[in-house]
């Protein structure tokens, strides 16, 4: 004669039969019906109010669409200083302040310095305020320049490259 243990919560099991296998049947493991999310102690509890301070904003149809429009002039002037070799701080800031923008409407932070990391991929991060609540950001490497719209960061927080602790 077999014994069986049935442990609560954990499903009732099905003695081996003549084949020596053994079935497991699925239990409820509440009775309220609803499903436990296996992943809510990975979480802290207000988790997603913390975090909306450092989301960025979602920008206005206008100013996506300026964006977009500044996007390919100025993803081809930092194209042609990358051809060039140039990818250090002065020479993306100069490039972009040439296009027209302010000082205060441009960001330029090295690579290297913003990871603390002298072994990460030299460089420049770029962010490019193009209006209220939007901004180009990317990268110019030695190997290529990324640029896409995104929205600024909330007041308070950071224009347009987010610290690296967001």
């Amino acid at each position: 004669m077999a014994a069986v243990t049935v442990l609560g919560g954990c499903g009732g099991g099905v003695p081996a039969g003549p084949g020596g296998s053994s079935t497991s049947t699925p239990q409820p493991s509440s009775t309220s019906g609803a499903t436990p999310d296996p992943t809510s102690d990975l979480v802290a509890p207000h988790d997603e109010e913390n975090a909306a301070a450092t989301r960025r904003q979602d920008p206005s149809p206008s100013d996506s669409s300026a964006a977009r429009a500044a996007l390919p002039t100025v993803r081809s002037a930092l194209e042609t200083q990358r051809r060039r070799g140039e990818i250090g701080v002065d020479e993306t800031r100069a490039t972009v302040l040439g296009l027209g923008y302010g000082e205060d409407d441009v960001e330029v932070i090295d690579i290297q310095e913003h990871l603390g990391d002298p072994a990460a991929t030299p460089g420049v991060l770029v962010g490019v305020v193009t209006g209220p609540r939007t901004c180009l950001v990317g990268a110019v490497t030695q190997r290529r320049v990324t640029l896409e719209v995104d929205g600024t960061g909330p007041p308070g927080e950071y224009r347009c490259v987010a610290p690296i602790t967001h």
